[in-house]
């Protein structure tokens, strides 16, 4: 048997072959449209009708989650379309970061966010862990949180150079960007008012 009959009996019908190249093209245009349609993701819309910001960029600084270091920076984009950054805040922010999921972050969200109206000249910012954007607007309109900052973590970036070890942990930043204090588990009044004593 030669090549060519070989060659002859190794190639698909031509209807099934524009069939397969049909299918590829689709999913290629699939692939490169698909992140730009605004039903493909949570997240893509969560700045928009969901009203919570999503942090998109690192910004190397050599900060870490330790306190008496440098905090992390990062950028976001918060619902109104405005880019924003943590160093450019210039004041104390305080730094929850939780889930919905998580129990104790139920709980501790209220004390967090009436402090968050008490204290104006204090960023409040709630991470969450890269949850989708209308699952969190729900939960926080649940609860009735309204002077907090929510953020996703889109891919954990921000958690992970934080060193973030479980939810909540909630980091006290100062005006300069350092960290002054840091809870591990879930805010009481007592945590949190020596937080903020720390950092203003």
């Amino acid at each position: 048997m030669t090549a060519s009959v070989l060659d002859d009996r190794a190639r698909l019908p031509r209807p099934v072959a524009l069939v397969i190249v049909g299918a590829i093209l689709a999913a290629t245009g699939l692939a490169l449209f698909w992140p730009s349609l605004p039903w493909s993701d949570g997240r893509r819309i969560a700045s928009g009708p969901t009203r919570v910001g999503v942090i998109d960029r690192q910004i190397e600084n050599g900060g870490s989650g330790r306190v008496g270091e440098s905090a992390p920076a990062f950028e976001w984009i918060a619902p109104d379309g405005r880019r924003l950054a943590l160093a450019a805040l210039g004041k104390p922010v305080v730094v929850n970061f939780w889930a919905t999921w998580c129990v104790p972050c139920k709980e501790e969200m209220p004390l967090l966010d009436r402090a968050a109206a008490a204290h104006p000249e204090v960023a409040f910012l709630a991470i969450d862990l890269d949850e989708e954007g209308g699952r969190v607007r729900a939960f926080l309109d649940e609860l009735g949180v309204a002077r907090m900052d929510p953020l996703l973590d889109v891919g954990l970036a921000t958690s992970r150079r934080f060193g973030l070890a479980s939810v909540p942990s909630t980091f006290f930043v100062d005006a300069r960007g350092a960290i002054r204090h840091l809870q591990i588990g879930q805010v009481d009044q007592a945590s949190l008012d020596l937080g903020l004593d720390r950092i203003r």
